[in-house]
Parts: structure tokens; C-alpha cells; sequence
């Protein structure tokens, strides 16, 4: 399936594209927000060759209406699970899990503020996350095919086939081949993509996927993630991005987007490699993100007498069922084009073509040095246009190396800072420039090559090329010119000898095309240098009070209050106006805690609070304590209570900002676990899931069948999708410390004491954990909650899911075939109330008449 060859890499000098900024979109917009966690499912060593794994995501909505995240139809988003690798310069798919799909919307707050959905799962709200954990996105039942979903309007057909084949470890999860992991030197990454009709329909669809890079334990293979989630960059931006080793960009990689018309987006990813002597190696990476119509052949034009050699080609395996053959691409040289193709689709509408959410890899070796150029892609499925081109980088034309962004078609993305540039053996294709651009009535911009830029924000951008070491020219324009006279601005010389420098009013979030050249044509190497706007950098994180950090017991936090605002006022120090910054603390030991800025940088304020944002109670405040010789520093201390909240205030004496430490001391605290809240419940599959309560605060309601006090204390929540139907056990039996579980009815958190389903403290045979068994029907949410027993209960331990086969006449599901049940039945099929999720309809008919009754009777007298 796959032919490589190793060749060592070297620099030039191209770029492309721009990472994806985005703001609030218009209609509903699901993104993947973060990429969280992973499970490992072939520590123990490869099946038939290869591992299998998940991945946690967590979805938003950065749109402004509600997405539909409705069960059991087709109107809700579909997850795909991806992993890539760059070894020796070159990006790849290793591989790609069935999709998992979704069945209720968390409305969390993981990407900002959330507007809940007012009927809950339905409907992710505005602003709001939802997380599916690694086992929920590993759980086999829960995930459907590729080829039933058009990537580009998130259509698909429910009922979803489920069927598939292969091994019961392997199956439909993350499949990578055991021989294309822990490669040395290799770098690895994990995406998915959410796929749904409302944001398609919305035309929001090109900002669903992001990636993360993950490192490969080279002896079990076990996958960990590393760096952070790039949201809503395609997978293929991690070329560039880390290119050249862990976040180091290779400006070498050339991104270009192909959009096919009532259809959905590639990303084509080129790179050209000086290997010396005369040779380069061309290696081209095409990523279908959303089109359904995928791609059948992709071409590159060769000039007269090209030399080619090392053709090779690399895709990604379907797996567990899917109806696509894996048969590679041939490559075929005609003289003018090198190509590589599948079958065309009326002789095999399953042939290996390059589908939505793959990458498939292309590369030669040639004796001719790049320049800009197209490329193109022949469409799969019928339709117009029957193919597409778009611009990248290809064997120069002319057989002379010139600039990629030679034209304005091609012009090369940059952002603030200096960018070195050459313009030798570009030609002219802009227009003439009249006014400030005239010099000795040379009115061209000779030999000029093309940049874009967007500016962060609203203001002056100063531009200029000085210290380049021939006379350079510059003008700016709002798109590609058609005509002279066109440029927003434009320069010859200026204040520094022979090179140039402009400056002029921006709009943030614009783009303009700034173009360089020569007077009569000059041609050499330089720097172009792009300074502002102004924009000032970001509030930190911990800004607001209601985005307070979380501080742990003894661990040090040391940022800046520099562009901090003011939210908050205290008793001392004159810092009532001063900017701030906020920590949360919650002790798990009661008694006496001490925050103190020892080694800040400036002269802090500290003030110490109980109660919630909007409704603070002061209690402590410091101006100035000694610490090493340093009077300018800060220290509180009060009495905590184990278990409850406390907010800190970081401020400065009469305004001032600076570096600060800040170490909390007493109380044992925590950083929380991020489920602490039912609102932020993750989700949970069939299986064993760790779990801790250090740090988790109490904020679910007591019931008396919780034992003592009826409280669940320290408990953190979970949201279980059934997958299968008769009953569901809950269980902490392996616990080391006191648990006790509840478990409710549906997904929300409103209503709990009316939607409880069971609650458990210390179950026979378990110990001290619990155990609850609880009738379930497929396709139904539950809301489970794990805690301790008393206030000062905390603790690891696993969480147990297992469905029980049902005995089908156990109508009460009490566990125990009896008479109870038969009363039951009769009260039900007499219309006297039902047992939770049984009705009277037995044998499922459609109708409650007495073929139930004789069924569930013969049924009863036959036992379980």
C-alpha cells in the first residue's frame, strides 16, 4: 500500500496561507475546541499488525444560533478520529477511525461563555462545549461508517450501518499500522473533524477540524498527547507548523485551498527539496477535508525535458468493513505531465479515491528547479466541474528557479516581523503605478513579487525594505490590481539610502497585498520588514473573576498583571482601581491558609474572599509584608473550610503592574477535576474509567437513599449514553475509599430528585465502593454522580459500566423473577402506571391487547 524513500532534506525559501483566525460565525458553527485525551487499546503488543486507539473531543458552538444534536435521526454531528506522522520532511495519514456519532449535546463552557440549549441535548447552545470522552469515541456500538456521510452538506441516513468486520480489539477504532509508529526522529499528530448538516447548510463547514500533537512510546506504543489543541486548523497545517522539528515552522511547505463548487474543500500542501547537484524532490500532500465529490487523479505540469525518477505515493487504509478497495495510485509520465489516478467512477464506484477527511501523499524527484505554478485534481463522482486546479509550487516552466509568489495569484502570506525576500529571476506581471511611485519616469514595479497580510487589528502598518542592498520599490493595494493607479500606497526611496518604506491605514482583519520589486527592474536578496498596527496583547487568562485560575497547595504561579483591567476593589492599598488578576482555591483540609507574592517584581496588593462572583465578602486584605529583604510584597492568611470555595485578588499598590509569584500554603488543595460540575459532566462508555475527587466540591442534592445525610460529597458527574437495552451497573467496587453513586434519568442537570434512577452507599460484596443496577434503554442519556460518603471522603478509584442481559419478564427489573412482576405487567396492561421505560406492548406489535398479556405469561412461566 505504500512505496517511500528516504531522501534528506534542505531549505528554500516559499510560504502559503495563513493560520485560520475566527470570529463569532453567523447561523450554527460546530469546531472541535479541544482534543483531550486518548485511550490505548494494544499496550499488551499489535494485533495482525496493528494498534488501535481513540480520541477525546471536545466540541463548541462559536456560531450564533443552536446546533442540532438530536438522536436516533440524522440531524447531529458525526466525529472522525485521524493520526498523521512527518518523518524526513514528509506529512502523512498512518490512520483514521470509523465516525463516531453523537446522541446528546453538554452544554459546558470549556471555550467561553455558553448560552445552555433550553431543552438541553437537542441542541448544543451558543457559545457552549460539549465533551465526548476517548472511551465514549473508542466504544465500537457507538460508531458508523465514512462512506454513508457527504462530508460537504453532513448528510448521512439513520439507522447508520454498524456492521462491521475484523477483530473485536481492532474494529472500527483508530487503526495504525504497528510498523509506522515511533519512527526515530518522527513527529505525530491526532485530529477529528465534526460533521454536520445545520453548519454545513450554514456554510460554516471549513473550520471543523483540528489537530494535536501526540508523542509514541517507542515500546508499547502507547500514544500520549503533548503541545496543545490548534483549533480549527486542518490537519495538514501541522506540515508547516512543526516542519522542521516541535513548533518549529518549515516556510518551505506551501498551503493552498481548492473549494469545488456546490461542493466542499481540499487543501493541497506542496514542498520542493534542493538535493544538490542539479536535483529536487517535489513532495505533495492533498487533503480532502469536506468534498464528497473526492478526487480521482492529480496532475503536475513538467516542462520539456524534464528527468524524473523516485515516484512514489502513500494513502491511508479503510478498515473493519468500509467497501473501498486500498489499492494505490499508479504513477504515469506523458512527456508534459507526471499523474497518478485510481479507476474512473462508472467502472467502480468504491475504487480508492481520495475521499473526505484523508490525506493522500505524491512525490518525484526531478532535474528542474521549482517555481510558481498549477496543479490539478480530476473530480471522482460526476458532476461539473469535471476537474480543478489551483496554485502551488511545480517544476519551473521555464526550467529557471524563480520566486513562488512571482505572481499575484501566488502571493505569499506573511504577518509582522521581518521576512527575508529575492526577486532574482522574477518577471513583472503588475501594473504601472503613476503619482509617488514615478521616479526619473520609471512608473513599474520591475521584477516584483507578491505578499499578503492581515492585519490583528485597526490602525497604522509601517512597511519597508531597509538594509536590502538594491533600489526596491513597494506598493500596497486591497487585491490583485487590474490596472494602474490601483495602490492604497506606494514607495521607491525613502529615509534609508535606495530602499523603501510606507506606512498607511489599516482595517483589522483585512487583507492586503503588498508587492516588491526593483526600480528598472533590480533584482538581489533583502529584508521586508511589517511593523503594527498597535494592537496591544491580551488580557491574561485569569482577567476576570469569573475566570479565576485554580491555585494548588505549595505550587508557585508566576505570570504578569500587565494588560490586566480592573473588576474587582479591595480595602487596601489603594488597588481598588488597580488592573487585577484572580485564583480560585478550595482546601480539602480545614484550618489556616496563607497566600503571599514572595519574588513578585512589583509592589502587589493581596485580598482574600468567600462567597461567588458578583457577591464577594472580603476577608483579608495586605498591602506590604517583608519577604527576603523585599517590603513591597504581599501576605494573607484566614481560617478555610475543607470543601469550600475561596477567590483571590492579585493586584498592585496604586495602579502598578508586574511580574508576580503567587504560592498558596495550607489546606491541601487541588487543581479540580474538570467534571467537578454536572454542567461540565463528561461522557462515559461501557468499561473501566479512572476517576478522582481530589479537589471536587459537593454540588448535587441529598436523597435518602444515599445513606447517611442523603449527600453524595466530593462528587464529580458523567453522562452515559445507553448502548444496550435491559439494565446498567454502576459500580465502584474496587474503591479504596468510601463512595457512593447515584444515577439519574435523561442528560440535565434540573430536576435531579424527580429523574433519580438508584443511589448506592456500600453494596453488598463491594467493600466500601457501591453498586447500582438500573433499568436502560439504547439511545437514552443517564446522568451518573460519584462522590464519598462524608465531607472529608476523597479519593482514585475506577468507574465501572456493564450492561446485564435482561430477563425479559423481570417487568419491575428488581433483579428477581417473581410475582411482583406479574402484578406489575397486569397493573401496566390494565393502564394503572408502568414500570420506568416498560410498557405493556410486549411483544412490540404496536398495539396493548391480549397477545401481550399471553406472551409476557408464557414468557413468565418459562423462567430466565
Amino acid at each position: 500500500m505504500l512505496a517511500r524513500s528516504v531522501i534528506r532534506a534542505a531549505a528554500a525559501a516559499f510560504t502559503l496561507a495563513a493560520p485560520l483566525a475566527h470570529a463569532q460565525s453567523v447561523g450554527p458553527d460546530v469546531i472541535v475546541g479541544e482534543l483531550y485525551e486518548v485511550e490505548n487499546y494494544t499496550s499488551a503488543g499489535p494485533i495482525d499488525g496493528l494498534r488501535a486507539y481513540a480520541v477525546g473531543t471536545i466540541s463548541c458552538n462559536v456560531g450564533d444560533q443552536p446546533l442540532l444534536w438530536i438522536s436516533n435521526t440524522n440531524q447531529h454531528p458525526v466525529i472522525s478520529q485521524n493520526m498523521y506522522r512527518i518523518h524526513n520532511g514528509r506529512f502523512q495519514q498512518i490512520g483514521q477511525a470509523w465516525l463516531k456519532h453523537g446522541f446528546c449535546a453538554l452544554q459546558g463552557s470549556v471555550c467561553g461563555s455558553c448560552t445552555p440549549n433550553p431543552d438541553g441535548c437537542p441542541a448544543l447552545g451558543v457559545g457552549c462545549s460539549d465533551p465526548y470522552s476517548a472511551g465514549l469515541n473508542g466504544s465500537q456500538s457507538g460508531l458508523g461508517p465514512k462512506h454513508e456521510v457527504n462530508a460537504a452538506t453532513g448528510a448521512f441516513p439513520y439507522p447508520y450501518n454498524g456492521n462491521a468486520t475484523g477483530n473485536a480489539t481492532l474494529r472500527k477504532r483508530l487503526q495504525v499500522k504497528d510498523a509506522d509508529l515511533a519512527l526515530p526522529g518522527a513527529l505525530y499528530f491526532v485530529s477529528s473533524i465534526y460533521i454536520a448538516a445545520d453548519d454545513a447548510a450554514a456554510g460554516n463547514a471549513h473550520n471543523n477540524q483540528s489537530y494535536r500533537r501526540i508523542t509514541v512510546d517507542p515500546n508499547n506504543k502507547n500514544i500520549a498527547l503533548t503541545g496543545t489543541t490548534q483549533r480549527t486548523k486542518p490537519a495538514i497545517f501541522a506540515w508547516r507548523d512543526h516542519g522542521l522539528g516541535p513548533n518549529t515552522a518549515d516556510p518551505n511547505v506551501i498551503l493552498s485551498a481548492l473549494d469545488v463548487p456546490g461542493d466542499g474543500r481540499f487543501w493541497i500542501g506542496a514542498k520542493a527539496t534542493d538535493l544538490g547537484n542539479g536535483r529536487w524532490r517535489y513532495d505533495y500532500a492533498v487533503q480532502n477535508l469536506t468534498s464528497d465529490r473526492s478526487a480521482r487523479a492529480f496532475s503536475v505540469p513538467l516542462p520539456l525535458g524534464a528527468t524524473i525518477s523516485t515516484t512514489g505515493f502513500s494513502d491511508v487504509d479503510y478498515h473493519s468493513g468500509e467497501p473501498y478497495n486500498n489499492n494505490d495510485w499508479p504513477a504515469t509520465l506523458d512527456g508534459s505531465t507526471i499523474s497518478w489516478s485510481t479507476v474512473a467512477f462508472n467502472l467502480n464506484p468504491n475504487a480508492n479515491a481520495l475521499r473526505w477527511d484523508t490525506i493522500y501523499n505524491f512525490w518525484f524527484e526531478c532535474d528542474i528547479p521549482p517555481a510558481g505554478g498549477q496543479v490539478s485534481l480530476a473530480l471522482f463522482k460526476p458532476g461539473t466541474p469535471a476537474a480543478a486546479t489551483v496554485n502551488t509550487i511545480i517544476p519551473s516552466p521555464d526550467g529557471v528557479f524563480r520566486p513562488y509568489n512571482d505572481s499575484c495569484a501566488l502571493a505569499a502570506t506573511i504577518s509582522t516581523g521581518a521576512t527575508p525576500f529575492s526577486n532574482v529571476n522574477a518577471t513583472t506581471d503588475g501594473p504601472a503605478e503613476p503619482g509617488p511611485c514615478t521616479i526619473a519616469a520609471y512608473d513599474q514595479i520591475g521584477a516584483d513579487i507578491w505578499y499578503t497580510h492581515v492585519p490583528a487589528c485597526s490602525g497604522t502598518l509601517s512597511i519597508n525594505t531597509c538594509g536590502t542592498a538594491f533600489d526596491t520599490k513597494i506598493a500596497v493595494y486591497a487585491g490583485c490590481p487590474t490596472g494602474p493607479g490601483q495602490a492604497l500606497a506606494c514607495n521607491d526611496d525613502a529615509d534609508c539610502g535606495l530602499a523603501s518604506r510606507l506606512t498607511l491605514q489599516v482595517t483589522g482583519g483585512s487583507t492586503y497585498w503588498i508587492r516588491v520589486g526593483g526600480f528598472q527592474a533590480a533584482t538581489g536578496s533583502g529584508t521586508l520588514t511589517l511593523s503594527g498596527p498597535n494592537c496591544g496583547p491580551a488580557a491574561p487568562l485569569n482577567d476576570s473573576c469569573f475566570d479565576a485560575q485554580w491555585a494548588a497547595d505549595g505550587v508557585t504561579i508566576t505570570a504578569s498583571t500587565a494588560y490586566a483591567t480592573n473588576d474587582g476593589t479591595a480595602s487596601c492599598g489603594s488597588s481598588s482601581t488597580s488592573p487585577d488578576v484572580w485564583f480560585a482555591y478550595r482546601p480539602q483540609i480545614s484550618g489556616s491558609v496563607a497566600v503571599q507574592t514572595c519574588g513578585s517584581g512589583y509592589d502587589t496588593v493581596l485580598s482574600a474572599y468567600s462567597g461567588a462572583c458578583g457577591s464577594l465578602t472580603q476577608i483579608a486584605c495586605n498591602d506590604d509584608t517583608a519577604c527576603n529583604g523585599n517590603g513591597l510584597v504581599s501576605r494573607v492568611t484566614f481560617n478555610a473550610t475543607a470543601g469550600s470555595t475561596y477567590l483571590i485578588r492579585l493586584a498592585g499598590y496604586n495602579g502598578a503592574t508586574g511580574a508576580y509569584a503567587l504560592t498558596v500554603q495550607g489546606g491541601g488543595g487541588v487543581v479540580p477535576p474538570t467534571n467537578d460540575t454536572c454542567a461540565n459532566r463528561s461522557g462515559i462508555s461501557l468499561g473501566l474509567t479512572p476517576f478522582s475527587t481530589f479537589g471536587a466540591a459537593t454540588d448535587g442534592p441529598a436523597h435518602n437513599d444515599c445513606g447517611a445525610g442523603g449527600l453524595i460529597y466530593n462528587d464529580i458527574w458523567f453522562n452515559y449514553p445507553a448502548q444496550c437495552d435491559g439494565l446498567l451497573r454502576v459500580s465502584t467496587c474496587d474503591s479504596p475509599f468510601d463512595s457512593r453513586i447515584a444515577v439519574y434519568l435523561g442528560s440535565g442537570c434540573d430536576n435531579l430528585p424527580a429523574r433519580l434512577l438508584a443511589c448506592n452507599d456500600n453494596a453488598d460484596g463491594c467493600g466500601t465502593g457501591s453498586s447500582v443496577t438500573v433499568p436502560v434503554s439504547s439511545g437514552n442519556n443517564y446522568t451518573i454522580r460519584v462522590g464519598g460518603s462524608n465531607p472529608t471522603v476523597r479519593g482514585t478509584a475506577g468507574l465501572l459500566l456493564e450492561c446485564i442481559n435482561p430477563c425479559r419478564p423481570d417487568f419491575n427489573r428488581d433483579g428477581f423473577l417473581d410475582f411482583f412482576d406479574l402484578d406489575a405487567f397486569v397493573l401496566c396492561f390494565e393502564g394503572e402506571g408502568c414500570p420506568t421505560e416498560q410498557d405493556a406492548d410486549y411483544n412490540d406489535d404496536g398495539f396493548v391487547d391480549f397477545f401481550d398479556l399471553d406472551a409476557f405469561v408464557l414468557d413468565f412461566e418459562a423462567g430466565c
